[in-house]
Parts: structure tokens; sequence; C-alpha cells
């Protein structure tokens, strides 16, 4: 039986699209090891959201090479999509592929002999959304459901439509039927992604996001729903009161902001201003209790003064995140921000996004603070690295709790008492 092994870089949409290679595999009688073990075959889903990421997925590509000189290295996603020509003479990689072939990537691995394969297809031509299987997350807690690939909105730094295509969405059967077989296994939490979720249904008849979102919490067995990245646009009143009858959505919603200065946001050509942002997160707050958010801050785009970065400052102050994921601006090649004028250094960026960390670790405080002495549901994910009897879950809201348990299981739902606010954590006692 030949060995099979993979390795993702970047975002939720990847790993998953990732757990669906590799359930072709297995079906084809693969057996999918560990990517630091020896393999026959080593697949490297790459990304190419930041410089960073693009390197990394090479990197990733030349260990494989490294671990088993003899093995079949293949490259597919993101970066493959953009730069497979480069890829492949950067990396020595026997096939690179992009996005439009994950679907059989088993078959084009098994053509292979001594020629390398190189097969970009154009992403532009996809119409519709397609996979031909499920995915394979039978040892996850958190299962990730993808049901929208691509992006039309082309912000002028993000080179992901160009990797990913035009909006796509996944006919709603097909996401159900998904979902139930998780269920029917005992899985009790998914997320629900996809590039741009918001724009999932609008190439399809008679369904939204909220539609769709309504369909799962009538699934047998599934206790939680947690939603991928939103847009302020998105969460319009109806929305949210729609969202807050449901029963198994979580109170946690990601908005990427990205900056918290209209000037800069213009710039980036986000599509909303940081007021539009406010009043999404005034409706989350009003009509769901509990609510909390997370985001995305890019730092140091081009010509961003010191005026706007504080600006950007204030507002994350202001709203009150429980986390930030801070990015360096990145250029990627293709671009409009590509070729922007008023570039800022790599230390101005490094002490911008210390900034931002810093503010945010200020204000956790205040967010976490009421839920101390109240019971949390928390959802079991794994014992804690260090010691035997503490285990770790998150809440519906996302907050990451440590507990002392002699006797819980993993995939277990129990009720926690949060004690105290650590660094990156709370603290919490069974009930």
């Amino acid at each position: 039986m030949k060995r099979v092994a993979f390795s993702t870089l970047g975002c939720k949409v990847n790993q998953y699209d990732t757990d669906v290679m590799k359930a072709s595999f297995i079906e084809r009688g693969y057996s999918c090891v560990e990517f630091s073990d020896k393999a026959d075959i080593y697949v490297v889903n790459t990304c190419t959201v930041t410089a960073v990421a693009a390197r990394k997925s090479r990197q990733m590509a030349m260990k494989a090479r490294k671990t088993n000189p003899k093995a079949v290295v293949a490259i597919t996603g993101c970066l493959g999509q953009l730069e497979s020509e480069r890829v492949m003479e950067m990396t020595g990689a026997d096939i690179v592929t992009g996005n439009v072939e994950k679907n059989n990537i088993v078959d084009i691995i098994e053509k292979h002999e001594s020629e390398s394969i190189l097969q970009s297809a154009d992403i532009f031509k996809q119409m519709s959304y397609s996979q031909d299987g499920d995915s394979s997350q039978d040892t996850r807690t958190r299962i990730f459901i993808k049901v929208q690939d691509g992006c039309d909105n082309y912000c002028s730094y993000c080179a992901i439509p160009f990797a990913r295509g035009r909006s796509r969405s996944r006919q709603p059967e097909k996401v159900l039927s998904e979902i139930k077989k998780y269920a029917d296994s005992g899985a009790k939490e998914i997320v629900i992604t996809g590039i741009h979720l918001d724009s999932y249904g609008k190439d399809l008849e008679n369904i939204t996001l909220i539609d769709l979102l309504e369909k799962i919490d009538d699934i047998p067995g599934i206790k939680r729903v947690r939603l991928g990245s939103l847009e302020p646009a998105s969460v319009t009143e109806e929305f949210v009161k729609r969202a807050a009858a449901l029963t198994k959505l979580c109170q946690h919603f990601h908005m990427s902001l990205q900056s918290g200065c209209d000037s800069v946001l213009s710039r980036m050509r986000r599509r909303y201003t940081t007021s539009e942002f406010t009043g999404a997160v005034s409706l989350l707050r009003k009509h769901i209790s509990g609510v909390m958010l997370t985001t995305d801050i890019i730092v140091g785009f081009p010509g961003e003064t010191e005026d706007e970065f504080k600006e950007t400052l204030a507002f994350v102050n202001k709203i009150g995140f429980l986390k930030v994921h801070v990015f360096k601006f990145s250029p990627r090649k293709g671009t409009l921000a590509y070729g922007m004028k008023d570039k800022i250094s790599g230390d101005i960026k490094k002490i911008r996004s210390e900034k931002i960390s810093e503010a945010v670790e200020l204000t956790q405080e205040k967010v976490l603070s009421p839920i101390i002495g109240t019971e949390c549901e928390v959802l079991v994910e794994k014992k804690h690295d260090l010691v035997g009897d503490l285990w770790e879950g998150h809440t519906r809201g996302y907050i990451k709790v440590i507990f002392t348990c002699h006797e819980c299981g993993v995939n277990d739902i129990l009720m926690v008492k949060i004690s105290k606010i650590m660094d990156e954590f709370v603290l919490g006692c069974l009930k």
C-alpha cells in the first residue's frame, strides 16, 4: 500500500480542500501518514496570501524531497495556480498544479512516471462550484465544511481572486448531506467556511447564507455551528434577527477589518467604512447575547501614515475584539497595491504590529471580565500538553478554556465555571 502525506498552508478553505484530496487517496487504497514520515507521495497544498506563506509553501516541498528523495512531490493550490513554472523551477517538484486540478489530483499523480507535470488550468473558466466527493476529517473535533469558493471583490492588496477565480456556491443539498454524514459519526461542531462566505447563494436560485444556516440548524446531532469570516454589508438587521433565532449558531463572529482608518480602507478597495463596521458590530451586540468578535488587520499598507495607523489603533480599542490576527503588508505581484508608492519599512511594520497586539492584550480583560464567575459550555478538544488532569477546549464564543477534569473525553460538551483570565486563555473548573 502506497503512503501519501499532506502539508497544508493557509486558510480553513485550503485545509478543507486537503481533506477532500485525502478522501480521494483513501478511496483509491492509499495510506495517509504524517508529513514528517517517509512517504511515497507528498502533496503540498500551497498558500500565496503573503510572501511568507509562499516561501513556507516552497520550503515544505523541499523538505519533502529531503525526507524521501525518491518520492513524488506534488504542489497544488494557490501558489501553484499563480506561479506554476517558477515554483517548479525553485522547488524541483515532480508535479505542479493549480486549484482547478485538486479534484483529480490522484489521477494526475498516478500518470506521473519520469517526466515532470506542469498543469494549471484557467481558474476563470470555472463557472460553477466543483467538488467530486466529501472530505475526510474523522480525527477532528471541529469539522470544516466548505460552501463557497472564489471572490469577486478584488481588494487592491489581495491575490486570492486571481488564484481562486470568481465566486461559486456549493449546492445546498451537497452541504447538508456532508454535514449529516459527520453528525452521524458523532461530530458536534462544524465551521461553515468559504473564500468569500458573504457571496454564498448569489449564483444559485432562492438561497442565501442565512437560509442555508437555518437548514443546518435543523440537522440532529450537531450542537454548534460556527461561521467563517463575514463582512459588514452582510450583517443586516434581518440577518442578525434570523441568526439570533438559531439554536446552534455560535455567538462568535469573525469580521475582517483590515484597517480602522477610512482613507486606508479606500486605498485597499474594501467595500465598507469604519462607521458601517461599527454599525454591524452594534447590531450583533444588540440581538445576540455574549457576542465575541475576532478580526484581521493589515499594518504598513502603502502610504499608511502615523496618524492613519493611530486611527486603526483607536478603532481596535473602541470595538473590543477577543482576538486580532495582525498581518504586515506583503506586496503580491499582479495586485494594484504591488505598484503603489510610499512603501512602509519593515521596522515600522514590526512596531505597528506589536502596538496592535499590545492594545488587544489590554482590552482583552475588559472583553472577558463579564464571563468570570459564570458557567460556559465548553467543547473538550484535547488534554493539556503539560499536565495530565488539565484539559482544554473552546466556548461557543471561541474563548479558549483550560480546566481540571479526571474523567473527560475528547468531543464531550461540559459546563465549566470560569475563574480567572490568563494571557492566552481563561481558567475554569467543572460545574
